[in-house]
């Protein structure tokens, strides 16, 4: 098998390149992402009126009743379609502001006050719902066919730490399909290229921790593994002390998740002392649309301060907004964020992956492809699909390590290196020295 062929031929794999990135109810792709709960909104937006939010390509309303109790509606009433996102918040429900035909959490209509009230048309009415959890912060939902008793919510740990300040930060959509993005963390190859800068500025409180000895970063080695919720990607890195090496991982949970470490994601600078957890998560809207939700957890000991970085002297980019440059995008070099925006909605709203020449940097991606391959086959033969699971209980750990780790200690595999969790992973004490405590 090619490292771009999934099934027997080219037409199987033009097949998967065309299934993966669709959405929407009765899609391949859309119906294995409805195995599994997504963000809707963040706990805090849900107030006292109804919040419009399009979800896998199917208009909803998130509405929070008199009770405190959320809810997740079709945004037309079942009435005269007119929009619940005008609707009423009522204490059992959701009403229409049109009639006043009111609806609770789980799409039953409860009232109708302009029909007779004899009339037994409202017992008819079961109105599009998809049931909901609040948890972490987030408000979440289930879309698949199983509404009436669905899989456990998979819980993110960072999200459950107690341990540090959890931050979640919304409002980043992005026109263009989730897949550009969730490939780009099976693509870690790119961040030393893309997002290889320079630190001008470094702050005096960090440079004890700073290891100047890590110099082969480019091209940066990696190994990629899957794992039960997903895939990581690890990267490990000679240092000064042949017994010791630099690791970093980065993972991503199904279907929607990322995650990292440090103050710059394990990349030069290394400042082995930020155990930072960041990541986030995606609202998919639609084929071409997405939301970035991201998450963070600063400790205590973690650097809360900023530092002033460029680009290296070699690299010749837009850093300044030039008068005769007429792209969308100017000026956006040494920025991450804006850097990831640019390049990956630069790749077309829904790729044309049948025009890729793969190369052997490429291998995060192909496992990722057929790790979502094996979910959509999973889910058309009546399976759960990877990372849903009946039974699981408890929070789910993913692997974020980045530091310093003695050779003879040094697994690279399915199961997580040291979490960060009470403190551990701050590998270094306030000298700068290395503790392996």
């Amino acid at each position: 098998m090619s490292d771009t062929q999934v099934e027997s031929g080219p037409s199987a794999y033009q097949k998967l390149l065309e299934d993966l990135p669709r959405t929407g109810p009765g899609t391949r792709g859309g119906e294995m992402l409805r195995r599994y709960w997504h963000p809707v909104c963040l706990s805090a937006n849900l107030k006292d009126i109804p919040i419009a939010v399009r979800m896998l390509c199917e208009d909803l309303v998130a509405f929070r009743d008199g009770k405190g109790r959320p809810g997740l509606l079709g945004i037309h009433c079942s009435h005269r379609l007119a929009s619940l996102e005008y609707g009423q918040v009522m204490e059992d429900g959701l009403m229409c502001s049109y009639h006043g035909w009111r609806y609770d959490t789980q799409g039953r209509c409860i009232d109708q006050p302009l029909e007779p009230r004899d009339s037994d048309l409202k017992g008819k009415i079961r109105h599009l719902w998809y049931p909901v959890e609040e948890w972490g912060g987030v408000i979440w939902t289930y879309m698949g066919p199983d509404k009436e008793n669905p899989p456990p919510l998979l819980k993110i740990d960072v999200l459950a730490r107690t341990d540090g300040e959890v931050k979640l930060a919304d409002g980043d959509v992005r026109n263009y399909n989730y897949l550009n993005w969730m490939e780009n963390f099976a693509d870690m190859g790119h961040a030393v290229l893309l997002h290889g800068m320079v630190v001008r500025d470094l702050p005096e409180e960090l440079k004890p921790f700073n290891d100047y000895s890590i110099k082969n970063w480019m091209p940066l080695p990696l190994e990629f593994v899957e794992t039960d919720y997903g895939m990581k990607t690890v990267s490990v890195l000679d240092t000064g002390d042949p017994k010791v090496k630099f690791v970093n991982t980065w993972s991503i949970a199904m279907p929607t998740h990322w995650r990292f470490s440090g103050i710059r994601s394990g990349f030069p600078p290394d400042f082995t002392d930020e155990r930072q957890e960041g990541g986030g998560m995606i609202r998919i809207i639609d084929d071409t649309h997405f939301e970035l939700i991201r998450y963070s957890l600063l400790r205590k000991g973690n650097f809360r301060g900023s530092f002033v970085v460029g680009l290296p002297p070699d690299k010749k980019g837009t850093v300044d907004k030039k008068a005769h440059d007429k792209r969308r995008y100017s000026g956006w070099e040494g920025v991450p964020a804006l850097e990831d925006l640019v390049l990956q909605e630069s790749q077309g709203d829904i790729p044309d992956r049948r025009l890729e020449h793969l190369g052997t940097s490429d291998r995060g991606v192909i496992m990722m492809r057929r790790i979502w391959h094996k979910a959509l086959e999973d889910v058309a033969d009546g399976k759960n699909p990877k990372g849903v699971d009946r039974r699981q209980k408890g929070m789910l750990e993913v692997d974020t390590f980045h530091g310093h780790v003695k050779v003879n200690e040094l697994k690279i595999g399915a199961e997580n290196m040291p979490s960060s969790t009470e403190g551990r992973g701050l590998i270094r004490d306030k000298n700068g020295n290395l503790v392996f405590a």
